[in-house]
């Protein structure tokens, strides 16, 4: 009926006004179709269009691309080796290079597949610069300090030359030693040179957001780990990263917040109409976790509550505290994560996760968590869990339907599960300070209505992952797509 309403008499007006409603000759026949109706077609017929051709335009009729939806964990250097990791994503270690996303496609995609992704981000952690030579960590793995800056700044050149839309730090942004080169120069300096020493924490911070300073066309999302704790305040965190932190009651500061990005407008479709998940997935909602709020890390002994509260959990938990607050020698399972590296999440912050996911689902958007700890004991080794794992899992499964995925640190190895309860990707990302020159380890996600794509560059696995957990109210996404149509015929009556 559309098609024949072109030899009607007004079809020669509506072509010529065809410019405003940004018709394109490439357009997919049943989009163009849609578009023309709103120029001429009365706002019943219009009404029931949309109704009748929402299933056929978005449900194509060629086979969709298997997702990846298992669930497959690491599980840290005591039980199995990164390359086993990777082979268990299906991914050989020289496939974890960096690819862009047509490699990851086949030619054959459906009309949705085939656009852009609603949401792209850039994401790395651990970059843990120092200006030191070259290192171990406590169990040999090599640490490039100085490589890592290099790394960072080139990912910020790369997340700006693809525009995304932000970027997420996942935390350590520089490493503990600065603080040990501080002592050991300080030591050796007269007093009037120590004013000069002690800016070395500071200097590596600078030059760090130096680097990431490359990237200008977004916001870049921090969140802090134990070292930064061991080189900054809180106070200074919040100068340096911008991170709102919260002053709660007790008096402590807590830095969780939440920030939200729209879709890409260059990737909407010109017709009015949009599928039920494609216009839920425009709205994207970020709640970064501060997985720090109850520790010994900067906290002050004689009066903060939340670190007599983390002094209470490894007491209990840890029989090496205080002699030797690190170690989790002698303790099993799960039950390693309780060492003083580590932190957990106070009652206040739970109950703010609690309300930001309520908020988010009441306003239709979908959320993306970050932490610089990982939240589940499946993503990661239990070392570096935070210590109340349970409590902030417990949140997230009750909002399976709005949860996309979760993003951490902090486990330089990285690791993946999905949750079998709730569906919800639980992701430890690789870290900046591992890979040696010239390797530069960083992500790019991309997110579509159906699928998370992670785009692993030098030691980060590539990875893609089925979203057919979420759930999106259809009926009232008709309703506003009906209103659109509506709204948009009665403009371009009013303009002929």
């Amino acid at each position: 009926n559309v098609l024949d309403a072109s030899k009607h008499a007004n079809a020669t007006a509506a072509c010529q006004s065809s410019t405003r409603v940004n018709l394109q000759h490439d357009m997919h026949p049943a989009t163009l179709c849609l578009s023309i109706l709103s120029l001429f077609a009365s706002q019943s017929v219009a009404s029931a269009l949309v109704t009748k051709s929402m299933t056929k335009l978005h449900h194509p009729s060629q086979p969709p691309v298997p997702r990846r939806s298992s669930s497959v964990a690491y599980d840290g250097d005591d039980t199995t080796s990164g390359d086993a990791w990777r082979e268990r994503c299906k991914l050989s270690p020289s496939s974890a290079s960096s690819k862009s996303l047509s490699s990851l496609r086949s030619s054959t995609e459906t009309l949705n597949e085939c656009n852009n992704p609603m949401h792209t981000f850039g994401i790395l952690t651990d970059i843990q610069h120092a200006p030191i030579p070259d290192g171990h960590s406590y169990n040999g793995t090599p640490r490039y300090y100085r490589h890592a800056l290099t790394a960072a700044k080139h990912a910020a050149e790369h997340f700006e030359e693809e525009q995304v839309q932000c970027v997420v730090n996942l935390g350590d942004i520089i490493d503990g030693k600065c603080a040990d080169v501080q002592q050991h120069l300080g030591d050796e300096v007269q007093d009037e040179k120590k004013s000069e020493v002690i800016s070395v924490s500071h200097d590596a911070i600078d030059d760090v957001l130096n680097a990431l300073s490359r990237y200008k066309c977004g916001r870049i999302l921090h969140t802090y780990g134990n070292h930064e704790l061991y080189n900054l305040t809180r106070e200074g965190l919040a100068e340096k990263l911008g991170i709102p932190f919260t002053l709660e009651p007790t008096g402590d500061l807590v830095g969780y917040y939440t920030h939200s990005i729209h879709s890409k407008q260059h990737n909407l479709q010109p017709s009015p109409l949009k599928s039920a998940r494609n216009n839920s997935s425009l709205k994207l909602r970020f709640l970064v976790i501060d997985s720090y709020d109850i520790c010994l890390l900067d906290r002050c002994p004689d009066t903060s509550p939340k670190r007599k509260m983390a002094h209470d959990i490894l007491s209990k938990n840890n029989h090496n505290y205080p002699r030797d607050e690190n170690s989790p020698e002698g303790l099993e399972g799960l039950s390693k994560r309780f060492v003083a590296f580590n932190g957990g999440v106070d009652e206040p912050q739970l109950a703010w996760l609690e309300q930001s996911l309520q908020s988010a689902k009441a306003n239709g958007e979908k959320v993306i968590v970050l932490s610089h700890q990982p939240i589940h004991p499946c993503s990661t080794f239990p070392t570096c869990l935070i210590w109340n794992y349970e409590d902030v899992l417990s949140i997230l499964r009750k909002y399976s339907n709005v949860v996309i995925a979760s993003f951490s640190g902090h486990a330089h190895k990285g690791g993946y599960i999905r949750d079998e309860e709730s569906g919800i990707h639980f992701r430890t990302l690789e870290a900046v300070l591992e890979s040696a020159d010239p390797i530069r380890t960083y992500a790019m996600v991309d997110i579509w209505e159906d699928r998370m794509v992670v785009r692993g560059f030098g030691d980060c696995v590539s990875d893609e992952y089925d979203l057919n957990h979420l759930t999106f109210d259809s009926n009232a996404v008709l309703k506003e797509n009906v209103q659109e149509v509506e709204n948009d015929f009665q403009l371009e009556m009013n303009r002929v």
